[in-house]
């Protein structure tokens, strides 16, 4: 538990006392979150193509579209808890969630496109396609880091912060 995580909300749901950014904890949330959240999703058609009954649309449908709609609301419910609670300015929390609906268009956008996609041929992915799903997954990543920016501030008294 890092020594920022006591945070006091006031009424309106913003912290009371200003503190210094936890880098270390925000660069793991953008990893375990943001670095797994996208690699399931994308995975998801080849894996209901793979290990699900075979020539069965009505099952690969459902189950991807079920991802898609649980990856949505997962990363929506957890990228605006996440806005509402940082130290950001209300410009930046509005750039932060166009940010955010921008990288979950984005998320669909690409599962979209490996739904669509022919199975994976006996040689792997080729290089254009491993250059384009590289691309996206930096971008959304990139993107993300600034989304999930939680504020700078400076401690009022830094020797209240306990250790």
């Amino acid at each position: 538990m890092s020594i920022y995580d006591d945070r006091r909300l006031d009424a309106k749901g913003q912290p009371k006392s200003f503190q210094r950014v936890d880098y270390a904890k925000w660069f793991i949330h953008l990893l375990t979150w943001d670095g797994v959240v996208p690699v399931v999703m994308w995975s998801l058609p080849f894996l209901v193509r793979h290990f699900g009954p075979p020539n069965n649309d009505r099952a690969f449908v459902f189950a991807v579209v079920g991802g898609l709609i649980a990856g949505i609301l997962l990363r929506y419910t957890l990228g605006m808890r996440h806005i509402r609670a940082n130290y950001c300015s209300i410009r930046v929390k509005a750039a932060q969630q166009a940010g955010l609906f921008a990288m979950i268009a984005l998320l669909v956008l690409v599962e979209s496109l490996l739904c669509v996609m022919p199975p994976i041929p006996e040689g792997g992915l080729k290089t254009p396609d491993v250059l384009f799903f590289s691309a996206m997954f930096t971008v959304y990543l990139l993107v993300m880091a600034c989304v999930l920016y939680p504020g700078r501030r400076t401690s009022h008294d830094d020797k209240s912060v306990k250790q």
